[in-house]
C-alpha cells in the first residue's frame, strides 16, 4: 500500500503553518510536497509555470516500474515507499558537469557519496559560538573549454545545484524563491532565472536602478541593490519598484567605501555591507542609519548568514569571520590553514553546507556542525 504511506505525509507550505493538511502532488523541480490548494496555487504562480506536478500514487508506480527495470535480480516483494520519496525529496546528486548560461555558470559537485536527507535547523538550534566547518569536497571552477581566467563575483546554492557567477558577465547573485534566482551587473538591470536541471533559462523579467549594480541580496521582502562607486544602496520591492535609496559616505565616525557583496536579515531588514577602505562590516537600518561597524583585521569580501551569525570571507587574512547582528566579533571559523588559499565569496546553502570559493579557481565545500 506504497500510496497510503506517502499520502500520509503533509504538504510542507501547510505543515510550516502546524497545518495537519495531507500532501497530494509532489513538484519535481522544487522537491517539494503539496497538497490539492497549494497544487493549484503553485501552478498559478509565473515562476512555476512550466513545474511538473505528479501525484502521489503515479510517482510511486513509476518509480516502483523503473526499480523494477534496472535489476537483473529477482523482484522484490515490496519497495519501501519512504525511502523511494525520502530518495528524491532529500538526496543530492553531485556531478562535475558544468553549465556556462549568460555569465550563470551552474557547477553541480561531484561525490561518490550520497547525502543524506538534510533537516532544517534553526538559528535556535545551534549555538553560534560552536560552530563548526568540516570540509565536505572541494573541485575546480575551471571548465575544458575556458579560454580565460574565471574571476569570482558571487556562489549560491539553488536546490541541489551550485552557481558561481563570473565577473565579465555578472556582479551580484540572490536567491529568490523555489529554483529561482536575480542577478545584477549587466549595467542597471537585475534580471531573474530559473534552474531547470542543467540549465539556466531566463524568466524575461527584468528591474532597472539608477547605477551600475555591484552587489544583490533578496531577504524574502526586500532586493537591496549595492552601487558601491555610487557610495548609495537601492531597496527594491518584491516586484522591483524602488522604494528607497540610501547614500552613505560617512557613517560611526568613518569614510565608507562599500565593498563588493551585501546582506539583509530577513526579520529587521538591517542591512550589512562589508567595507573596503576601513577593512571592516557596517550595518545600517533600512531607513540608512547607521547601527555600527566592526573592524576586520584584513580585506573583507563575501558575506553571507549561518543560523543567524554574520559569515565573512577575508581575502587578505584568509580566513572566515563570524560576527553577531549586534556587531560584536566572535571568532574565526576558518583560519589560513584550514582553507589553504583566499576566499572571496561564500554562501550558506538551502543543503545546510557552506560554500566558499578560493583564488578564483576552487569552491570549497563544508558541512556546519555545532
Amino acid at each position: 500500500m506504497a500510496s497510503e504511506a506517502l499520502s500520509d505525509r503533509l504538504c510542507e507550505p501547510c505543515k510550516e503553518g502546524n497545518k495537519d493538511v495531507k500532501a497530494r502532488t509532489l513538484c519535481y523541480e522544487c522537491h517539494l510536497l503539496l497538497c490539492e490548494p497549494c497544487s493549484d496555487y503553485h501552478q498559478r504562480l509565473k515562476i512555476t509555470k512550466d513545474h511538473n506536478l505528479v501525484d502521489l500514487v503515479h510517482f510511486i508506480k513509476k518509480s516502483t516500474s523503473r526499480n523494477e527495470l534496472s535489476t537483473s535480480k529477482q523482484k522484490p516483494s515490496s519497495v519501501n515507499e519512504d525511502e523511494l520519496a525520502s530518495d528524491f525529496l532529500g538526496n543530492v546528486t553531485l556531478t562535475k558537469d558544468t553549465v556556462l548560461y549568460r555569465g550563470a555558470q551552474v557547477a553541480v559537485e561531484c561525490t561518490s557519496v550520497r547525502a543524506e536527507p538534510k533537516k532544517r535547523t534553526t538559528s535556535k538550534q545551534l549555538d553560534t559560538g560552536r560552530l563548526k566547518a568540516e570540509k565536505y569536497l572541494e573541485f575546480s571552477l575551471r571548465r575544458p573549454n575556458d579560454q580565460r581566467g574565471l574571476t569570482v563575483k558571487g556562489v549560491l546554492c539553488v536546490l541541489e545545484r551550485v552557481i558561481v557567477v563570473d565577473t565579465y558577465y555578472t556582479l551580484g547573485i540572490t536567491y529568490v524563491c523555489n529554483n529561482t534566482f536575480a542577478t545584477c551587473g549587466s549595467g542597471d538591470t537585475l534580471y531573474l532565472w530559473t534552474v531547470r536541471g542543467q540549465t539556466i533559462v531566463n524568466e524575461d523579467v527584468s528591474y532597472h536602478v539608477d547605477h551600475r549594480a555591484d552587489g544583490i541580496h533578496y531577504n524574502g521582502k526586500y532586493y537591496c541593490v549595492l552601487h558601491r562607486w555610487d557610495d548609495a544602496i537601492a531597496i527594491l520591492d518584491r516586484q522591483g519598484i524602488q522604494v528607497r535609496k540610501i547614500i552613505m559616505k560617512e557613517a560611526c565616525g568613518k569614510k565608507i567605501r562599500f565593498g563588493w557583496d551585501i546582506h539583509m536579515d530577513s526579520d529587521t531588514n538591517n542591512i550589512y555591507v562589508p567595507c573596503e577602505n576601513e577593512n571592516g562590516v557596517m550595518c545600517m537600518t533600512l531607513e540608512g542609519q547607521s547601527l555600527w561597524f566592526t573592524p576586520l583585521s584584513g580585506a573583507p569580501y563575501g558575506i553571507t548568514e549561518i543560523h543567524g551569525t554574520l559569515c565573512v570571507a577575508d581575502s587578505a587574512s584568509q580566513c572566515l569571520h563570524l560576527i553577531t547582528k549586534d556587531g560584536e566579533y566572535v571568532r574565526k571559523l576558518l583560519d589560513k590553514e584550514d582553507l589553504e588559499g583566499k576566499p572571496k565569496y561564500v554562501c550558506h546553502g538551502q543543503d545546510g553546507r557552506l560554500y566558499v570559493s578560493l583564488n578564483d579557481k576552487e569552491l570549497s565545500v563544508y558541512t556546519i556542525t555545532a
